[in-house]
C-alpha cells in the first residue's frame, strides 16, 4: 500500500538544488527522516507557522569567536551566512529582523515576565524570541510556469527570503533586484500565478526605526509569543520538518 502525505518542500540557503540530493524517507522512532546535503523545510502542518524553534536548523559547531555568543546570535549569524557571501542587503535584513524581535520582547517584557513568574526563573522573556517565524534565506518556492506542472527544480522560483506564516509561503524580494528587468518581471509573474504574496523592501525600509517592514511582514505574528504556552529553544530533531 502506498500513501501520499501532502507536504510543501522549501529548499533554502543554496543557489541550486535537485530532488536527487534528497534521501528516501526512512522510518525512525521519532517519525520519518529525510536528509539532504542542503537546508530545507518540509511542511506538513499547513496551519502552523515555521518558527525558529521548530524548523530544525542545523547550526555549525561554535567557532573560537562564538564562545560568548548567545543561541540567538548564533542563529542570526548562521542565517546571514546562508544569505550569501556578498549579499549585503540580505545580511542587513537579518540584522534588522533580530533587532525587531528583541525590541518586541523589550516592549512587552512586563507582560511576558508576568506570564512566566509562576515558573520561578526557569524561563525568561527573552526565550520567547525563538517562537518568532524564521526567514529562510535564498529560498526556493514552488511556482511552476503557468500551464505547466511538476516538482523538479525548474518548477521552483528562488526568492531572497521566504516566511511560512501558516497556510502558504510569503516571498520577500529586494526593491533593487540583481536580476535583469525581464527576469525580475517573470519571477514576480510566476509567484503571483502560484498565489504567493510578495513583499519588497529597500534600504530605507531596513533603516526605519519603527520596524514597519517587519510588522507588515508578520502581521498578527508580530506578537510571536501569542499562542505559545511556554518558550522553547530550537531543536535539531527532525531536520527541517514541521
Amino acid at each position: 500500500m502506498r500513501r501520499t502525505i501532502p507536504a510543501t518542500l522549501i529548499p533554502y540557503g543554496v543557489d541550486s538544488w535537485s530532488p536527487d540530493r534528497l534521501s528516501i524517507p526512512r522510518l525512525t522512532g521519532d517519525g520519518f527522516e529525510i536528509a539532504a546535503d542542503f537546508p530545507f523545510a518540509l511542511i506538513t502542518r499547513f496551519e502552523a507557522p515555521l518558527r525558529l524553534n521548530n524548523c530544525g536548523l542545523e547550526l555549525p559547531a561554535p567557532g573560537p569567536f562564538d564562545a560568548e555568543a548567545s543561541p540567538a546570535e548564533r542563529i542570526a549569524a548562521h542565517l546571514t551566512r546562508l544569505s550569501g557571501s556578498w549579499n549585503l542587503m540580505g545580511a542587513r535584513f537579518i540584522e534588522r529582523y533580530f533587532a525587531f524581535l528583541n525590541q518586541q520582547i523589550a516592549t512587552h517584557r512586563t507582560e511576558l515576565d508576568a506570564r512566566l513568574a509562576k515558573f520561578d526563573g526557569l524561563f525568561q522573556a527573552d526565550d520567547f524570541l525563538y517562537s518568532a517565524p524564521i526567514p529562510l534565506p535564498r529560498a526556493f518556492l514552488h511556482a511552476p510556469e503557468p500551464g505547466t506542472s511538476g516538482h523538479g527544480p525548474e518548477a521552483f522560483v528562488q526568492v531572497d527570503f521566504a516566511f511560512w506564516l501558516g497556510n502558504s509561503p510569503l516571498a520577500v524580494l529586494p526593491a533593487q533586484s540583481t536580476l535583469t528587468p525581464a527576469a525580475t518581471r517573470r519571477r514576480k509573474e510566476r509567484l503571483a500565478a502560484a498565489g504567493i504574496p510578495i513583499v519588497t523592501y529597500g534600504a530605507a525600509d531596513l533603516a526605519a526605526p519603527d520596524f514597519a517592514l517587519f510588522k507588515r511582514l508578520l502581521g498578527e505574528l508580530s506578537a510571536f509569543w501569542e499562542g505559545e504556552t511556554l518558550p522553547s529553544a530550537p531543536s535539531e530533531t527532525g531536520r527541517g520538518l514541521l
